[in-house]
């Protein structure tokens, strides 16, 4: 035990040292040797004269916020780093990651970390992706390769239970993005079969220093383990062989529209100085780490406490935007404060039709008389709303589901991060998310949001026995139902056996 330590130090707790024979680790920081690269330069041009300000750019179709990722790649010089919850061995997943593989090629650093919970599939291509010299990829709070996920799952429910649902991709120290999306095709508009609304900021500006300062605890603590840990366990090919498999990938793929709509055209006008952005006072709001370390719950603090600091100040108007929305009493109770203060209060989150957990709708939908019956605004997206337009890459829509995370108040501020409003991001995962105040964009965010609403999602209320309704309009006629609409019996009988469950506190 003495050469771990030596390796990689006395903080390495005890559950990992008795799953892994750790290898060395050693910790790395951001570059601060990047002023000279391409973006680093736009940024200052840009930045000049703005008195400590952010420029802050919101990425609200999937198309775009994919191309702006895969340009800031191509155009990275020193370093990448991304954070993330999930990757998936898809069109975007491996376009991302043959970008990846030829930014190392060029010499920059690249850094990977992934929350394992749902890697086990790309394993192999992750651990391909650390062969290379300048890739290394880490996994946050592993599990066991050398037994079932399940039963390790099982026996190790209050360490394993915990996860890093953070999503940030920073390039040369100098632009990040920070969100909702993940790496897979579903928050991108380029899946067949499902399509996620999702919500991203691009900024330059102070705040990315803080972002790669919060990569940097991350990537450094003790949960964050080497990949190459599992190489005994898992057989994977050589990189170039990886290589090989994606492009054979992206040309089976090839007919694929949304290839066709593939453009550098955002990360060119970063670079030439037309993005709009905007001009904000941007601040990161982070979990730390050691949020997943030991048993005790329900403590309030980082994200959750910030964003209840935000929305309580609130004078006229909040929009909150949860697709896994699970208020508790606490929750309620908070939101009827500010009603009879005199604020109203929106909730936009899934309908049972929209959502891709049903057993989190099953815990949301005992809140929503108490809810209404305190005059919050309640609505929930509809899966296939008359004004679902394709991608704009000629690609036909699929089913949407709701995946944004957002708060909006008084016109002036606003929240764009992972953070979902339910107990799993309150209390047992770690989140993050960036804080902009922003007139000109939290306007433009509510407008559209709220103009939207009646086309996009019923409307909640309670007729004069007190049962739900859904209000919405269909081709220029409005509709009420008075059953969980585009649904069958199986799915609401199911979600309704879901609710008897004692399973809330984990959704």
């Amino acid at each position: 035990m003495g050469m771990l330590e030596t390796l990689v130090g006395s903080r390495v707790p005890q559950k990992y040292r008795k799953y892994f024979d750790l290898p060395e680790r050693r910790d790395s920081y951001k570059l601060a040797d990047t002023g000279d690269t391409s973006l680093a330069m736009a940024a200052a041009t840009w930045l000049a004269a703005k008195d400590g300000l952010c420029g802050v750019y919101r990425l609200q179709l999937g198309i775009d916020a994919l191309c702006m990722r895969i340009g800031l790649i191509e155009r990275a010089e020193r370093s990448i780093d991304i954070q993330s919850y999930l990757i998936r061995d898809d069109l975007s997943g491996n376009l991302i990651a043959l970008k990846l593989i030829e930014a190392a090629d060029r010499g920059v650093r690249v850094r990977l970390l992934m929350d394992d919970a749902l890697t086990e599939p790309i394993d192999g291509g992750l651990l391909s992706l650390n062969d290379h010299v300048k890739i290394e990829v880490r996994v946050f709070n592993p599990f066991p390769r050398r037994r079932s996920r399940l039963i390790s799952f099982i026996a190790n429910f209050n360490i394993l239970n915990r996860r890093m649902h953070n999503k940030s991709f920073t390039i040369d120290n100098q632009v990040t993005i920070v969100g909702g999306r993940n790496l897979a095709d579903e928050y991108y508009q380029t899946s067949g079969t499902s399509e996620f609304l999702d919500e991203d900021l691009v900024a330059i500006g102070p705040v990315v220093d803080d972002v790669s300062d919060g990569f940097d605890e991350y990537w450094n603590t003790p949960e964050a383990i080497p990949i190459s840990v599992f190489d005994k366990y898992l057989a994977h090919q050589e990189i170039n062989e990886t290589v090989a498999a994606g492009c054979r990938y992206l040309e089976q793929h090839k007919k694929n529209p949304f290839l066709a709509g593939l453009n550098g055209v955002l990360v060119q006008a970063l670079l030439d100085g037309e993005l709009p952005l905007v001009a904000a006072r941007t601040e990161l709001v982070l979990d730390h780490p050691d949020k997943v370390r030991g048993l005790v719950r329900r403590q309030v603090g980082g994200v959750t406490a910030r964003l209840i600091q935000m929305v309580s100040a609130a004078e006229r108007e909040v929009v909150v935007v949860s697709p896994y929305f699970v208020p508790q009493r606490q929750g309620v109770d908070f939101f009827s404060a500010l009603v009879r203060k005199g604020v109203r209060v929106v909730i936009v989150t899934n309908s049972l039709a929209s959502t891709n957990h049903p057993s989190v709708h099953a815990a949301y939908a005992r809140y929503r008389r108490p809810l209404l019956r305190q005059g919050v605004e309640l609505y929930e997206l509809r899966s296939n709303p008359d004004n679902h337009a394709n991608t704009g890459a000629g690609i036909d829509h699929a089913p949407l589901t709701l995946h944004s995370k957002v708060a909006i108040v008084d016109h002036e501020r606003l929240f764009v991060g992972s953070f979902n409003l339910d107990p799993r991001s309150l209390y047992i995962n770690t989140e993050m998310g960036m804080m902009v105040e922003s007139p000109e964009m939290a306007s433009t965010m509510m407008s559209s949001g709220l103009e939207s609403l009646q086309a996009a999602a019923y409307q909640l209320r309670l007729n004069s026995k007190g049962r739900l309704s859904w209000y919405f309009t269909s081709h220029n006629r409005s509709h009420i139902t008075t059953t969980e609409p585009e649904t069958g019996f199986w799915r609401r009988f199911r979600t309704r056996l879901m609710g008897l469950l004692p399973i809330e506190g984990q959704m």
